[in-house]
């Protein structure tokens, strides 16, 4: 019987022939048949070999502990703001961890070997985290559409699917082509694996299992009596503060860390009998302690049966006299100053159904009226007030010497967007990626905020989800705006943080509490080797070079060089290097740069304060976070240009001044003892995308203005993104000439 095989390249089906009988006996036929059947043989070692490949292309790549659970073979992925007239064939799984559409079609992976964005290790650009999902819609065949609950069983067939996630993005998928049962199987599967009804059923606990992470430097020091001795020594606190461990094993209260802060003159006995007057047990805590000696706490607020005036007295004193003694405590309520849960949540879903458009003629709706839209959100108003309160706070703590309450209903959810922003303010550590990473892990993850509530990770109420993680985040980036030069990271670290909370497999973002956290890993019959990676982490998601475009090139221009001093050197030096050197634009135009700036004394100089203020609070000055929230809107995108443009030459602004710096050290050096030559100085590295150890991928790296997180690449759009590579930054400047001329 003839044997049949199914190409996957072109979907036919080849007869193979089988040979025929031979009837007449030869040594030369056995020659040329013993030949035939070598060929057919080695054919069907092909065959086999070609299957294998294109099943194995096929097949989605796991991470540990990762399981498959369905799949939808023949399913259309839509390109996006195509209304579904483009896309590609594939099968589309849905795993423990995540939902992904693989394909055979490489062109429409081409845009993967230009490195044209963050390339995360553990997610493929075509996967969707369950935990991601925000809400899945059906469409029907009658085009009706609606929103698919948590638990919900779809007893129809699908349409198309349109699945819209918590980091701005739509995804669709039609399964015009999928077997009933398959597009039945897949709905249901997203649907009830998106949000489970129990934390123990998310993915994160086969990760921590399967995966062997071990304890790095990065976990979190708070959890422990030395991380918090640590810090408060840091700030002079000692003497007047204390690490209290009256919450041991969680006895007092499950929303507050086994070890807190709290004033020296509070005993054991007296924290036991405040906190039960307390909403949530969450008494006084301390957050930070100025140079001059005034502080920040936060408190939730008191219960209504409680003793209120007595109560409070006597924790407001206890403060007053770890303050000083001098000045009494300003008391702000946040319930009063700030928006609610309630209004943030609203605001946020204004926001995403103004940013997430599938198509382009919706898009441009909305582009008509695209500010009064904005404004309609109320979302750049909630950031407006955040930030007011916080430089509120600061300005007392700071000019008045005098110690601040943040008091709300609970006291894990804006208390810790506001304290870290006065934080922020008035210390430059938070303001480094390390510090910064340090304050998040104290005043959110051990402090108690309830990711998992506010994420919806978990089925739960409704009123419990809210974007106020990405709230304080926005506020950290009109910092950025307004302060350019004084955070240590970009809107990339922050955009990439926000997106690493929506994984939901690390340590930090997965939890309400540190006692829920230790009754996660350690019972319900779970295995106490159970960890799980730090979100700061980055190299578990991102490469090295990646990891560049977190640091901010004004931070390091201002912070490790006397640019005063580097340029006043390099306009004679230079002259004296050689005309070759002095024909360089960039050098050239630095040098009359100076001259023309001789007047203008402080136009280098750094700021007099490490604090900063003033800053502006209204919501008329404050712009939309547009890499967080359009990166994947194509039609606005701007190509070769917007902030990343800015970010680049700032970048490229650096590696001169590390040029200029590094040429005159030599010249120093050779007249001083000319045999010693160059190889004595090696060209120090800024970190930067332009530095030397990032140069590889400059030349297939192209620009939008949501770089290094476009708008979707597809063979159908890549036309309409791609610009100059990265490269051309580099033509005809001072870093191009020494990379030309470089020695070492």
């Amino acid at each position: 019987m003839a044997k049949r095989f199914m190409s996957y390249l072109n979907n036919y089906e080849v007869e193979m022939k089988e040979k025929g009988k031979a009837t007449f006996k030869s040594y030369i036929s056995d020659i040329i048949g013993d030949e035939e059947e070598e060929r057919n043989e080695e054919d069907e070692e092909v065959e086999k070999s070609a299957s294998a490949f294109f099943e194995n292309l096929m097949h989605p790549s796991l991470l540990p502990g990762e399981q498959v659970i369905c799949q939808a073979e023949n399913t259309l992925r839509f390109a996006p703001y195509s209304d579904r007239k483009q896309g590609i064939s594939g099968n589309l799984f849905v795993t423990n961890f995540k939902v992904t559409f693989v394909t055979a079609d490489k062109s429409s992976y081409a845009y993967k070997e230009t490195k044209q964005r963050q390339r995360n290790k553990l997610i493929e650009d075509n996967d969707i985290p369950l935990t991601c999902i925000d809400t899945i819609y059906q469409v029907l065949s009658g085009g009706k559409k609606r929103a698919l609950a948590y638990g919900q069983t779809v007893s129809s067939t699908s349409k198309y699917l349109e699945i819209h996630c918590k980091d701005f993005r739509i995804h669709v998928f039609g399964f015009k082509f999928v077997a009933k049962d398959q597009n039945k199987r897949a709905t249901n599967s997203i649907v009830h694996h998106s949000c489970p009804t129990r934390d123990d059923l998310l993915f994160a606990y086969e990760f921590g299992l399967n995966g062997k992470f071990k304890e790095n430097s990065q976990r979190n020091q708070f959890y422990e009596q030395q991380g918090w001795a640590k810090e408060l020594k840091r700030l002079n606190g000692e003497g007047r503060w204390r690490v209290a461990d009256v919450n041991l094993k969680y006895h007092l209260s499950t929303s507050l860390p086994e070890y807190f802060v709290v004033p020296m003159q509070l005993t054991n006995a007296d924290l036991q009998k405040a906190a039960g007057q307390y909403i949530e047990k969450h008494l006084p805590t301390w957050c930070y302690t100025y140079k001059n000696g005034a502080s920040l706490v936060r408190m939730s607020q008191l219960l209504p049966e409680s003793d209120f005036k007595a109560c409070e007295e006597k924790m407001l004193s206890a403060i007053k006299q770890s303050s000083g003694g001098t000045v009494d405590v300003e008391v702000m309520d946040l319930t009063q100053l700030c928006p609610s849960l309630m209004e943030i949540r609203a605001s946020g879903q204004r926001l995403m159904s103004l940013c997430m458009t599938d198509s382009t003629k919706e898009f441009y709706s909305f582009d008509s009226s695209w500010l009064s839209r904005l404004d309609s959100t109320q979302w750049l108003q909630h950031v407006a007030t955040c930030l007011k309160v916080a430089a509120n706070a600061t300005d007392i703590i700071l000019n008045k010497t005098q110690s601040v309450a943040l008091k709300e209903e609970t006291g894990y959810d804006l208390s810790c967007v506001i304290s870290c922003l006065v934080q922020i303010l008035l210390d430059p550590e938070y303001r480094t990626q390390k510090g910064f990473a340090s304050l998040v892990q104290r005043e959110w993850v051990v402090m108690g905020h309830p990711f998992q509530r506010r994420s919806r990770l978990v089925q739960g109420a409704d009123s419990e989800q809210c974007p106020l993680f990405l709230m304080f985040l926005d506020c950290v980036w009109q910092l950025l705006q307004q302060f350019p030069s004084r955070l240590a990271m970009t809107e990339t670290y922050l955009t990439s943080l926000w997106d690493t909370q929506q994984l939901g497999v690390t340590d930090t973002f997965l939890f309400d509490s540190a006692w829920h956290r230790q009754r996660f890993f350690r019972e319900g019959g779970k295995l106490p080797e159970v960890s799980l990676p730090s979100a700061w982490d980055w190299h578990l998601q991102f490469s090295e070079e990646d990891i560049l475009l977190f640091n901010n090139p004004l931070y390091s221009l201002f912070n490790s060089y006397d640019l005063e001093n580097v340029i006043a050197s390099a306009k004679g030096s230079l002259k004296r290097a050689g005309k070759s050197a002095s024909t360089i634009s960039y050098a050239r135009s630095l040098t009359e740069f100076h001259g023309d700036c001789e007047g203008r004394k402080d136009l280098f100089k750094r700021p007099n304060s490490d604090v900063l203020l003033p800053v502006s609070t209204t919501a008329a000055r404050l712009q939309l976070w547009s890499q967080c929230y359009l990166r994947w809107c194509v039609p606005a995108q701007i190509l070769g240009g917007g902030r990343p443009a800015g970010y680049l030459q700032q970048c490229l602004l650096v590696e001169e001044v590390i040029c200029l710096d590094h040429k005159l050290k030599i010249l120093q050096e050779q007249k001083k003892q000319r045999e010693r030559g160059r190889d004595q100085f090696p060209r120090p590295q800024s970190g930067l995308v332009f530095s030397l150890e990032a140069q590889s991928q400059l030349n297939s790296c192209h620009l939008t203005s949501s770089f290094p997180f476009p708008a979707e690449v597809t063979a159908q759009t890549q036309h309409k993104l791609i610009s100059g590579p990265l490269s051309l930054y580099l033509h005809d400047s001072l870093v191009e000439y020494e990379f030309a001329n470089s020695e070492d």
